[in-house]
């Protein structure tokens, strides 16, 4: 840290952490680990950064208090950093348990940072880790993603070591130019009455959800039900053969998940992407994201097929040694 002062701030009792100070000739910033209240701020920087990803998100505020206010919450794997008062960063961490190694671990997240505020990173990552060590964390890992962030040079430079790509992959729907005669099919918006049922077999198929999981899925989707654009289905012999459910991105909103797509024939998928852009077109959305994991990735021909954008692990893990 060429050309900066730098100095701690302790309360007598280490544990009780009060700041982190970095002066330079032009700036001054403050770190420190999570107080109650600055939930909405970090959900404002995060919105912002997130903006300028491919795939945007970040958690609300009201979650991020309910998070914060459970027993088993560490307030020391949360780091912040202020510029004359405001939050222009954060990071997150957690610790998890170990692998087969037996080493203590823990997961971290890259941190988010306004711009113009990049020096806050290596300060947060520094800082993060300090608390880490002290904790005994031996193994950081993080998930690098060009979707969100794009951090491979960060992870780069911090000594992180590439592990495995995440068992899932991430397809892009955007200038991908598809033919299709959709009047060979019949495409309709999702009858809950009627479809409910036949598509959470579907559900339990492809993406194995117990059916606690399907019993919140059904609750989320009414929480989200303002979110989705449109649930269509294609039917074929009382059974559904071709589904996809255009779910928007609050954050960015000329992006969406096409979400819970599946199909039996890659012409199903051909004419669902068809109407997609259609409507898309008609709704200002350029950009579609489709995930295929666990049971979906039985899928990945008919995507394949139809030649669509990336096709390629959504994440990357990576670890780092601290002991």
């Amino acid at each position: 840290m060429k050309g900066y002062l730098l100095g701690k701030i302790f309360s007598q009792n280490e544990k009780t952490y009060k700041g982190f100070y970095l002066v330079s000739y032009m700036e001054e910033y403050t770190l420190k680990i999570y107080e109650k209240g600055f939930e909405e701020e970090q959900a404002k920087v995060g919105y912002e950064v997130a903006r300028t990803w491919s795939f945007a998100h970040q958690t609300p505020p009201e979650e991020l208090r309910e998070v914060y206010s459970k027993p088993e919450f560490d307030p020391e794997t949360r780091h912040y950093c202020f510029k004359d008062g405001k939050m222009v960063g954060f990071l997150t961490s957690k610790v998890i348990e170990p692998k087969e190694d037996g080493r203590k671990r823990a997961s971290l997240v890259f941190p988010s940072i306004l711009p113009d505020h990049k020096n806050a990173t290596d300060l947060l990552l520094e800082r993060a880790f300090d608390f880490l060590k002290k904790k005994d964390v031996e193994v950081v890992e993080t998930n690098v993603s060009a979707l969100s962030g794009n951090n491979y040079d960060l992870a780069h430079k911090w000594d992180y070591k590439y592990v495995q790509d995440a068992d899932n992959l991430v397809y892009i729907l955007n200038g991908v130019e598809i033919k299709a005669d959709l009047e060979t099919v019949e495409i309709r918006d999702f009858d809950r009455e009627k479809d409910l049922e036949k598509w959470l077999e579907l559900v339990r198929k492809y993406d194995e959800l117990p059916e606690e999981g399907i019993k919140n899925l059904i609750k989320e989707l009414d929480n989200e039900s303002g979110n989705i654009v449109v649930h269509l289905v294609i039917e074929q012999d009382d059974e559904i053969v071709g589904t996809t459910m255009i779910y928007r991105n609050e954050l960015k909103p000329n992006t969406t998940n096409l979400a819970f797509t599946y199909v039996t024939e890659t012409e199903y998928l051909k004419n669902l992407a068809v109407k997609v852009k259609e409507i898309g077109k008609e709704r200002k959305i350029d950009t579609f994201f489709i995930w295929l994991f666990r049971g979906r990735l039985k899928l990945k021909e008919h995507f394949d097929e139809l030649n669509f954008k990336y096709g390629q692990p959504s994440a990357s893990l990576f670890e780092k040694y601290l002991k």
